[in-house]
């Protein structure tokens, strides 16, 4: 039982500086966001922004698809845990763009999954809004062993909602955009308990991001700020372009990213530090990240792999 609290406890501690509203699915979805601070909230060329702002799907022209695996904390070797998730976007002209995304987390103690479902509008390719309807798992065995204490185990299935919108500023100086988004989610705030007591309930997660997209100098950087609860956080990023060629006159690009943040607040003041790449072929892009976790280096760090097609 000790164990299973320790795991659970570590879990709690690290979700302030991946995203910030209880469970472990806000964990980062994908590795781009993770090297950009955290979320992809300003964002809208990505189909995992179906988990962070779904009024950023609203941009996509095309189908996107998008699947992401996460290995957790490799300092930890009596446990096993599974973090995975999925995503696709399709384009549907003028009625709008919608967007799926799965995303499941597993361990020998708790087992968290999630479905999204979003649909996003345009407007004049300048404003954008979207929404969300989520399906909610929660589930933990009862302890085992000897020396367990008896308890029922848990499992709880609930539905919440997200909202967002997104607004772009073109050449703010030529060629260099400015895109600001804001985001609501878990409106409903549902509780992780059986019986839906106040103490399980999710925060109410407030968001906002801004990015700077030069399209001269071929780089973006972002900020963003989350409110949920009494928790603060503050993430950056910045994504270069370093390589553009061809291999069999197949279009090639290679992607730096860095960025990171942390809990503002006194009690959490935790945060991450986070690199990583992207390489692009033909409309593939490999996604990689690596998250540092200040305050619990003993446990390691975080690799993040991503795979990402547009057709």
């Amino acid at each position: 039982m000790k164990q299973r609290l320790l795991y659970l406890c570590v879990a709690f501690f690290i979700l302030p500086t991946c995203g910030i509203a209880g469970g472990f699915s806000k964990l980062p979805v994908s590795a781009r966001a993770v090297t950009l601070g955290g979320s992809l909230v300003s964002f809208s060329d990505d189909p995992n922004v179906v988990f962070y702002n779904p009024a950023g799907i609203a941009a996509l022209k095309t189908l996107s698809i998008s699947t992401s695996y996460t290995q957790l904390f490799t300092g930890i070797s009596d446990d096993r845990l599974s973090y995975i998730s999925g995503s696709a976007v399709a384009n549907l002209g003028l009625v709008g763009n919608l967007g799926v995304g799965i995303r499941s987390f597993s361990s020998n103690f708790w087992k968290e999954n999630e479905i999204v479902g979003s649909y996003a509008q345009s407007l004049f390719d300048l404003f954008f809004i979207g929404g969300s309807v989520k399906l909610m798992q929660w589930s933990t065995p009862a302890p085992s062993g000897r020396l367990a204490v008896p308890e029922e185990g848990l499992s709880n299935v609930t539905l919440s909602f997200d909202a967002g919108a997104q607004a772009q500023l073109n050449n703010i100086v030529p060629d260099n955009d400015i895109r600001f988004g804001v985001f609501v989610g878990d409106i409903t705030q549902p509780s992780i308990a059986k019986n839906g007591a106040p103490e399980g309930k999710l925060n109410l997660r407030l968001s906002t991001g801004i990015a700077y997209i030069s399209r001269v100098y071929n780089y973006a950087v972002t900020a963003h700020y989350t409110v949920a609860g009494t928790m603060r956080r503050l993430g950056v990023g910045l994504e270069i372009l370093a390589l553009e060629t061809s291999v069999l006159e197949q279009p090639v690009h290679l992607v730096v990213r860095a960025g990171g943040g942390g809990g503002l607040q006194a009690t959490a003041k935790q945060g991450d530090l986070n690199g990583g790449l992207g390489l692009t072929v033909a409309g593939l892009s490999f996604d990689y990240a690596f998250a540092y976790q200040t305050e619990l280096s003993y446990v390691s760090g975080t690799h993040h792999l991503t795979l990402r097609y547009s057709f």
